[in-house]
């Protein structure tokens, strides 16, 4: 199978066709289907990935990834790519590619934002994620973003004025530093994003409302609260086309047991919840969480953290309406959220240190953007005459694919460790096991049959104890089958409750008792000699394992 490009962001059409032709060539591994249509109409594509021949994919534990739900975060889309591609060409040479889809499903959404994708990629724009114009206004007021000189980019104004708030760092002079308040040696600036005035004018420079205001990872029920509370939140949960397509999606995908959601920038592994404390949640997924994301902090490098409790600085405007915190609180799956790139951290500076100063953070990005970037990152700032505005000058950090995303050249390295952590995560999912099966005959065409079904995984067969506490997790079920028997002792199908995995073996328990990872069962059965029995165990989130017996 031909390797994708990955030095480089694909737009819908290119992405399209790459998907197509990996399926195509991987018929017995591979699906590519559409949860449903964007604001614009355009498919938003799954690709389903596991072995057809051990078994159908919603009959196997399954992860569900997702990427690029904001626009311009295309990394994200980037390594659901590169996953695809590594699960279809490495099945059968890794073994452990190889056991997961003989075993688990993935379902793959390269890319949510798929309009607004187009938009950051084709145009000198930014937005966060539909291009629904939203909130709804008569005329947007003051200044608007705008490639005001024509070059394809989007960078920042600075304008000289005794009353700015920034000056030229006498370190590095393409850096502006903040004005210090008894600082009176100028020169100083306003600096500005570029752009142009509407319905303002140049007395009172202020930012106008985005022309596409919407967050769709703030449109989900999780602790969703309106606009005037949660910036970017929609009129309703769910209320866009692509929100209502992944809760379609999920919802109606029972075997999905964990979730990946990729993002940028940050450089970092985050968890739920947005809003409570790891105090507050059930100490087993505290601990499974703290678990896989330590394999993820080996594997990439960034570190695993908790949303609330490290991430979210001011507590009163903690995030709302989040997937993550939708798939984990409402659905009861285990999920993370990954900040992909993080270029300060390349650059030396420590993600949460608040020791470096923000001159000296930047600085050693500026050192990092010639070392590395050869100077490409940042334009130097240059004059321009401002329709509007007058002489003004134009520069600052090309963002775009420098600090928003990771230049061409680092791409596939980010794509790869992130990949890795992904399989490591999967490889945590429950597995049912029919062991220990032992038939004895004690009469006539009569025989007892035991057998023993085990969780052989890390994760219970509820998937998450928040799965158990919302009644999204349905227990396991035994049951045998077989021509011409009848049932003496014993259940034909039964319910067993749940089985514990790995994970529960580690500090849940006192007092000798030990968490229940397996289930021994027993039936006397009349049947003929030479019958075969199948003994069956299946549940929605831990897949199905079929042992047969041969009764003589």
């Amino acid at each position: 199978m031909n390797k994708p490009n990955f030095s480089k962001y694909l737009d819908y059409a290119e992405l399209t066709e790459v998907l197509e032709q990996m399926v195509a060539e991987n018929p017995s591994l591979a699906n590519l289907g559409s949860i449903g249509k964007s604001y614009e109409g355009r498919d938003i594509w799954v690709v389903e990935i596991t072995n057809s021949g051990t078994g159908a994919a919603d009959e196997k534990p399954a992860m569900y990834i997702d990427g690029n739900i904001h626009a311009g975060e295309v990394t994200g889309s980037a390594v659901c790519l590169y996953t695809i591609w590594y699960l279809l060409s490495e099945y059968g040479s890794d073994p452990l590619v190889t056991k997961l889809l003989d075993k688990t499903t993935f379902y793959i959404i390269p890319r949510v934002s798929v309009d607004g994708a187009e938009i950051f990629l084709h145009t000198p724009y930014s937005l966060r994620s539909s291009t629904r114009e939203y909130p709804e206004v008569d005329k947007r007021e003051g200044l608007v973003p705008e490639d005001v000189d024509g070059n394809g980019l989007i960078l920042q104004m600075r304008i000289k004025d005794p009353n700015g708030e920034w000056k030229i760092s006498s370190k590095d002079p393409r850096l502006m530093t903040r004005r210090e308040p008894w600082d009176e040696e100028g020169p100083f600036y306003c600096v500005y994003t570029e752009g142009i005035l509407e319905n303002s004018d140049a007395d009172d420079i202020k930012s106008a409302p985005p022309k596409w205001g919407l967050d769709i990872n703030r449109n989900f029920p999780a602790n969703w609260e309106p606009e005037v509370k949660q910036y970017g939140a929609g009129p309703y949960p769910l209320s866009e086309p692509e929100t209502r397509a992944i809760a379609e999606f999920v919802t109606s995908h029972k075997n999905i047991v964990g979730a990946m959601a990729y993002h940028t920038t940050m450089g970092a592994i985050l968890r739920p919840c947005c809003t409570i404390p790891d105090e507050k949640m059930p100490p087993l997924d505290v601990s499974m969480y703290k678990t896989i994301g330590q394999k993820g902090t080996d594997l990439t490098g960034y570190p695993h953290i908790s949303t609330y409790e490290d991430y979210t600085r001011d507590k009163s405007r903690a995030l709302k309406g989040v997937l993550m915190d939708w798939l984990y609180e409402h659905m009861g799956i285990l999920t993370f959220s990954t900040e992909l790139w993080d270029a300060s951290v390349r650059a030396g500076n420590k993600l949460f240190d608040e020791s470096p100063t923000y001159e000296e953070a930047q600085l050693n990005l500026l050192k990092w953007n010639d070392r590395e970037l050869a100077g490409k990152g940042f334009v130097d700032w240059y004059e321009f005459e401002h329709p509007q505005l007058g002489p003004v000058e134009l520069g600052g950090w090309n963002s775009k694919f420098t600090l928003t995303n990771p230049p061409p050249q680092f791409l596939e390295g980010e794509c790869h460790k992130n990949c890795l952590f992904t399989l490591y995560h999967a490889a945590c999912f429950p597995e049912l096991s029919v062991e220990k099966v032992d038939v004895t005959n004690i009469g006539p065409d009569l025989y007892k049959v035991k057998a023993t079904v085990v969780n052989k995984g890390y994760k219970p067969t509820y998937g998450c104890q928040k799965g158990i506490e919302i009644g999204r997790a349905d227990p396991v079920k035994v049951v045998v089958s077989g021509e011409s028997i009848e049932f003496i002792t014993g259940k034909q199908s039964q319910e067993i409750g749940h089985l514990e995995g790995l994970a529960s073996s580690f500090g849940r328990y006192q007092r000798g008792a030990r968490p229940e990872r397996s289930k021994k069962l027993e039936w006397v059965i009349k049947a003929p000699k030479s019958t075969v029995l199948e003994i069956t165990a299946k549940s929605k989130r831990a897949g199905v394992c079929v042992s047969q017996i041969l009764l003589s």
